[in-house]
Parts: C-alpha cells; sequence; structure tokens
C-alpha cells in the first residue's frame, strides 16, 4: 500500500481525476422550465431605478414593468443569452448584475489552480527526493 501512495504515477492519477471532478463539479447547466429560467433572470438584471439590487428583490414600478417584460420574453421563446443582449442594450453592461466576460476572468480562475498545482508537484517531489536519500550514519 505504501509504494503504490509513494509512486508517481499513483499521484498524477489522483491530480488529474481532482482536476477532472472539479471541472465537471463547476459546470452548472442553466434552469430549462419557464418559471426558473424567469426567476433566473430576475436575480441577474439590475433594477434600473435602485442601487445593487436585481428586479426580483425590488418593488419599484420600472423593476415591475422589467419583470414583466423579462417574463414574456421567456414565455415567447427568446434564450437567455438573446434576453441578457436586450437588456444590456436598453440599460448597457450595468443593467446586468454578472460581470462582464473576459479573459482576465478566465486568468483569475487558472492561475490559483495552476499554483496549487506547481506547489504539490514541488512538495512531491521534495518528499521522493528525502525518501530516496540515504541515511548517514553519525
Amino acid at each position: 500500500m505504501i509504494k503504490i501512495l509513494s509512486s508517481r504515477i499513483a499521484w498524477a492519477v489522483l491530480a488529474a481525476a481532482a482536476v477532472v471532478l472539479l471541472a465537471i463539479g463547476s459546470v452548472h447547466p442553466p434552469p430549462s422550465t419557464a418559471a426558473a429560467r424567469t426567476s433566473y433572470l430576475d436575480s441577474i438584471i439590475k433594477c434600473p431605478a435602485c442601487e445593487d439590487l436585481s428586479i426580483a428583490q425590488s418593488d419599484a414600478p420600472s423593476s415591475l414593468t422589467l419583470r414583466h417584460e423579462v417574463a414574456g420574453w421567456v414565455a415567447t421563446g427568446w434564450s437567455n443569452q438573446r434576453i441578457e443582449q436586450a437588456v444590456v442594450a436598453r440599460y448597457g453592461y450595468g443593467g446586468l448584475l454578472l460581470p462582464a466576460g473576459s479573459r482576465l476572468d478566465a486568468t483569475l480562475y487558472v492561475v490559483p489552480v495552476a499554483l496549487i498545482g506547481v506547489a504539490a508537484i514541488g512538495l512531491g517531489s521534495y518528499f521522493w527526493r528525502r525518501r530516496r536519500r540515504p541515511a548517514v550514519a553519525p
């Protein structure tokens, strides 16, 4: 058992499995029912008259109007992306409570994972070399 746990291949398989499981676990399918889609969209669209509130959280007249529009768009069959684009066209990127996607966003997720991987490889290498070094007799 100790030989299996100390082999490089076992650690590589374990690291690959961890990366795959984290990647699979981080993907969430969009809501499928019309009510769930409407609720999701209401939670990410910013209230036009409020500061940092979604239209789902606000009772402002403009929020109520926009909530009815979103429900109508979902009922007509518009995709989430198309509805988000319509809101951005009307209110600008500030109309959504989601940050705009960019390469910097991807970098902020990839860099820590890469650093953790490099640290794990470094620690594994250190302990492997330490175990392989012959003991010095006094």
